[in-house]
């Protein structure tokens, strides 16, 4: 019987994920034993590394097994001690007081780029009609910074460190480009449709990101995310890459799209790929369609990937 690695690191990682709060919360284990587990996070990218080793070796499979309890046991021990275990933390916790707003509004007059650099917090992007913008954000501490000129709006965290930003971002389709995100500890939501854009490029961490582009064209789309969640919505044609570590990524494209996907398959990355009639050979996965092509290279480390799951990628 062929043991798919990838199902075997999720089982064993998420069984481990929900022991250890379970045992804590039972009063089997003390909660303030896990309080400086998360010092020994590097732990996880040595058995990592150790079953990446043996991977051509039956063996690989031991060190699979060891990469996810491992993981799933930090991961879980750091859930049940708390975020108080983590200094400053809970700046980036939801507001549980009235914060502090930040306005400012705009006109892009040629084609413009959004970045937006988010330490904690939630951003959410949709696209209008005209050529203006605008951006608001419910901020604790610090104010962040906002820079903007006719083709270039850059909204960023206060130098100081690390405090919860809430932005709700308006962008006119006439001029808009570009959007790059880098998030940490985050969600974020873009609403595309109407847009034409060159590239969407988004590096996440520990975040929860969904692009939407229904109605929407992306010539270039690049995503890293980093023990956290993507959830892309694709309604033309499209190059780029997708890359996950310790992280889940859903994918849905139109039916008739015509798919080519050169896939990196790691020993702990799961993939549906041929559930959805895609062929495989050698690294790359097709699916003829008459529809807009859309190429993506496609790598995960303990992570999964799923193409047009059943409840879809709202």
């Amino acid at each position: 019987m062929r043991i798919r690695r990838g199902y075997l690191f999720w089982g064993l990682f998420l069984i481990s994920l929900g022991v250890i709060p379970l045992l804590v919360r039972a009063g089997y284990l003390d909660e303030s034993t896990f309080a400086e587990l998360w010092r020994f996070w590097p732990l996880i990218l040595i058995v990592l590394g150790l079953a990446l080793l043996l991977g051509r070796y039956r063996a690989g499979i031991i060190g699979v097994a060891l990469a996810a309890i491992v993981a799933g046991t930090l991961v879980g021990g750091i859930a049940a001690a708390g975020v108080t275990a983590f200094p400053g933390i809970s700046n980036c916790l939801p507001f549980d007081t009235d914060g502090t707003t930040v306005e400012e509004s705009g006109t892009f007059d040629g084609p413009a780029t959004i970045s937006i650099d988010l330490d904690c917090g939630q951003a959410d992007l949709a696209v209008v009609p005209g050529a203006g913008w605008s951006a608001s954000a419910e901020i604790r501490g610090e104010a962040p910074r906002i820079e903007a000129t006719g083709n270039e709006l850059e909204l960023r965290g206060p130098a100081s460190g690390a405090h919860r930003q809430d932005w709700t971002i308006t962008a006119g389709a006439d001029q808009l480009d570009a959007i790059n995100l880098t998030a940490n500890a985050a969600g974020g939501t873009f609403q595309l449709a109407g847009a034409s854009l060159s590239s969407v490029d988004a590096d996440v961490n520990a975040a929860d990101l969904r692009i939407d582009a229904t109605d929407a064209t992306i010539d270039e789309l690049d995503v890293g995310v980093n023990a956290g969640s993507v959830r892309i919505t694709l309604d033309g044609a499209t190059s780029g890459s997708l890359q996950g570590n310790a992280a889940s990524i859903e994918l849905c494209v139109p039916p008739d799209a015509n798919l080519v996907f050169d896939v990196q398959e790691q020993l702990t990355f799961s993939h549906d790929l041929e559930d959805h009639g895609l062929s495989e050979d050698g690294d790359t996965w097709t699916r003829d369609g008459g529809g807009p092509t859309i190429t993506l290279d496609i790598e995960g480390n303990a992570a999964s990937f799923r193409l047009d799951p059943p409840e879809g990628c709202s």
